[in-house]
This record gives C-alpha cells, sequence and structure tokens, in this order.
C-alpha cells in the first residue's frame, strides 16, 4: 500500500468512474480529410469539413472554404473559430441582410435553428483574420466571411444550448404548428 493511501482523510477515497482516452486525431489525418475534400463542396456556400470525433464531441469540425459563404447565426450556440491557413475577412455583428435561406426562416421552430443569408450582414465589424487568430461567435452573433483570399482552413468549435449573455435579446422562437 502506498503511504499516501495508508494517510487518506475520509472522503477522499473515491474517484470519478473510468473513462475512454480522450479523442485525438493526427495532423497528417487532419490533411489527409481535408485532401479527400470535393473542391465542388469546398467552394460551395457552407465548405467542406472533417469532423473530429465523432459521436464523442458533436460540433468540432476542421473547414477548408474558398467561395462566397453564407451569412449565419447560431441562436443558441457558442462557436469558436480557430484560424490555421489562409486568410478571409470576417465580418461580426450587426444583423443578417434578407432574405434568410427557404429552409432558415425567422423566427423559427427549433429554438437552436442556424439561421443563413446568401445576402450578407449589415453594420458588423469587418476584421482580416489569418493563422492563429481566434474569434469566438457568441449565441445569436452574425458572422460571415465575405471575402476569403483563395482559401481558408479552420477549426470550429460549436458548444450548443447556449443563452445569450445577461441583458442580451435572446433569438425569437416561432410557436410549433399543430399537426
Amino acid at each position: 500500500m502506498l503511504v499516501a493511501q495508508a494517510t487518506m482523510k475520509p472522503g477522499h477515497e473515491r474517484v470519478p468512474p473510468y473513462r475512454d482516452p480522450s479523442p485525438y486525431m493526427s495532423a497528417a489525418d487532419i490533411q489527409a480529410g481535408l485532401n479527400k475534400l470535393d473542391p465542388k463542396l469546398v467552394s460551395s456556400r457552407t465548405g467542406g469539413a472533417v469532423p473530429f470525433a465523432e459521436g464523442k464531441a458533436p460540433g468540432v469540425v476542421r473547414r477548408r472554404m474558398s467561395g462566397p459563404q453564407y451569412a449565419i447565426t447560431h441562436t443558441r450556440s457558442l462557436e469558436y473559430m480557430m484560424v490555421t491557413k489562409g486568410t478571409a475577412t470576417l465580418v461580426t455583428g450587426g444583423t443578417l441582410i434578407p432574405p434568410t435561406i427557404d429552409s432558415d426562416p425567422y423566427p423559427n421552430e427549433d429554438p437552436s435553428a442556424i439561421i443563413r443569408s446568401e445576402v450578407g450582414v449589415r453594420g458588423g465589424l469587418e476584421r482580416r483574420v489569418g493563422p492563429g487568430d481566434v474569434v469566438v461567435n457568441l449565441p445569436g452573433t452574425p458572422h460571415w466571411l465575405s471575402q476569403i483570399d483563395g482559401s481558408i482552413e479552420y477549426f470550429e468549435i460549436q458548444i450548443p444550448n447556449v443563452d445569450p449573455a445577461p441583458g442580451i435579446e435572446r433569438a425569437e422562437v416561432k410557436p410549433k404548428t399543430a399537426p
């Protein structure tokens, strides 16, 4: 028996349950996944993504984008963007410019809806982003890669079901219609 165990204080004899090892993906595996992305998908309005730790860490992806992007708002998700390669102009804040795309009406019946516009963002702050930059998009904050210089790659981590900070208006939710 170890000395520390012999002198253990009451209430310190238990530990949390066993867990599987933490998900891991090597830089080579990430790059291989990015290289397999269909160029048409990469240049689409959603870009291409390599999921990380599917089923264990939802909302974690590595993205590559080159074409025009949707302006987007995650009504109840906190999103971290960590740029790894390339540069772009990122607009955050303000409001989406109507109309939203057909699948994304606002208000929406889904309280965690993603609302997208093909037009852009009005009244936001433009910033140049590049390798090493980190952006935190708070719930309900519009964001848009308005200009991509060639292509851009970044890690995206979304944390769902987050309410806006106190004093920030929450996105309106449309009442569900009866079937």
